[in-house]
């Protein structure tokens, strides 16, 4: 019998648990994103293989804990991964990270795919729709999105206001 390798689904299963930990959506809602084989292999290419297994292991090893992440190249592929989740852009990286890497690409940021933008996470984390895509419905803009506070509208009545409505002074 061979030992066991990493294998891609593996790779792809440590990388949305990490993911998790770094946006605060869990596995399921990143997959449901379909981005998550295109953000791993875009890390995959912009980092490298050993670099975003030092990630993976700094922050299971600080319990999923972002802020448990000593090393400075791992705290900042951490913060470009969280930036793609939610923009669909890769960010550029610092400066000293990128030198550190040794990598031969250019430190750009860039957008992953044409999809990225509409499946941010942004949009998800204020129940809100990117402009001319995933539109939510007709009418529904009547409406406030789920949890937004009580907002008065005109007309209403507010008790000791006063006026028509109203029963002041």
């Amino acid at each position: 019998m061979t030992p066991k390798t990493s294998t891609p689904a593996r790779s792809l299963d440590d990388f949305l648990t990490a993911s998790a930990a770094l946006t605060g959506f869990d596995a399921f809602e990143l997959h449901g994103t379909g981005m998550a084989e295109l953000y791993h292999e875009t890390a995959l290419e912009q980092v490298g293989e050993p670099a975003l297994g030092r990630l993976l292991d700094a922050l299971a090893a600080a319990g999923g804990d972002p802020d448990g992440i000593a090393d400075e190249t791992s705290r900042d592929i951490a913060r470009a991964l969280a930036h793609t989740w939610y923009l669909g852009v890769w960010p550029q990286l610092a400066g000293s990270v990128h030198t550190a890497l040794g990598r031969e690409r250019a430190n750009t940021a860039f957008t992953v795919s044409p999809e990225a933008h509409t499946e941010g996470l942004v949009w998800r984390t204020f129940h809100g729709h990117p402009a001319g895509a995933k539109p939510p419905g007709f009418g529904t803009w009547a409406d406030p999105p789920p949890g937004a506070p009580v907002v008065a509208r005109a007309g209403d009545r507010f008790p000791g206001a006063p006026g028509p409505h109203g029963g002041g002074a």
